[in-house]
């Protein structure tokens, strides 16, 4: 199975992703309007969620240290983890434990530190093993929809990663949910590294109120070399 792939991201008028205050409650409903299987997830803005948003020192429970049954009639997406370099090492147990997925996943490359490798393996983190320095990101996704029938990935990451799926036309539609506001300089820009021209053809205009509209895009596929990212 090819998964679908939506970029999903709150921007300003001048496609700022960051300098501007994103309203979290609407971002999420959106992206739970797009009926995800899988929700991608970069290891800097996993890191930087988890200094931002929790109790970065909440300790290990040995309860995190096993992989959670399934619960039959469970319609809440996998979360999906790039990271190659164990940035999230001891930090995963935050994201095994929220309540709005229902387990963790982790992208690694064939170069990820042995011992990163051990810590997934000793608390049951899933991890797919795909690309040699990097993770092979189109690559990873077919095998995750072969292995855990998932039919939609939603990637609610930063600026980096989510410009790699667009360049790269592993992207199938890019949701952006508009707010009114201009960020002005200093903040990071959705399409800033993109370097290549990308059709778009737009298929979706939502009103929500207050200024902010929701957009969705089909990427009109050419043929491109796919490689790693992360």
């Amino acid at each position: 199975m090819i998964p679908k792939v939506i970029v999903h991201s709150s921007i300003s008028l001048d496609n700022a992703v960051t300098g501007f205050d994103i309203d979290i409650e609407l971002h999420y409903a959106r992206l739970h309007s797009l009926s995800p299987d899988a929700v991608l997830v970069g290891s800097t803005t996993a890191r930087t969620g988890i200094e931002m948003f929790m109790d970065a020192a909440m300790p290990e429970e040995p309860e995190d240290m096993k992989r959670p049954l399934p619960v039959a009639g469970d319609t809440r997406p996998l979360g999906i983890f790039v990271d190659s370099t164990g940035v999230l090492l001891n930090q995963l147990h935050f994201y095994r434990r929220m309540e709005h997925i229902r387990d963790v996943i982790v992208l690694i490359s064939e170069a990820t530190p042995a011992g990163y490798v051990a810590y997934l393996r000793e608390r049951e983190y899933p991890y797919i093993v795909c690309g040699r320095e990097k993770v092979d990101i189109a690559k990873a996704c077919r095998i995750a929809g072969e292995a855990y029938g998932i039919s939609c990935i939603v990637s609610e990451s930063g600026r980096d990663l989510n410009d790699y799926l667009i360049q790269e036309r592993i992207a199938d539609e890019i949701s952006l949910l508009l707010t009114p506001v201009i960020a002005g300089p200093g903040g990071k820009r959705l399409f800033a590294t993109v370097q290549a021209p990308v059709t778009l053809d737009l298929f979706g205009i939502e009103d929500l109120g207050k200024g902010r509209v929701h957009l969705r895009y089909r990427v009109v596929k050419e043929d491109v070399v796919t490689g790693g990212g992360e």
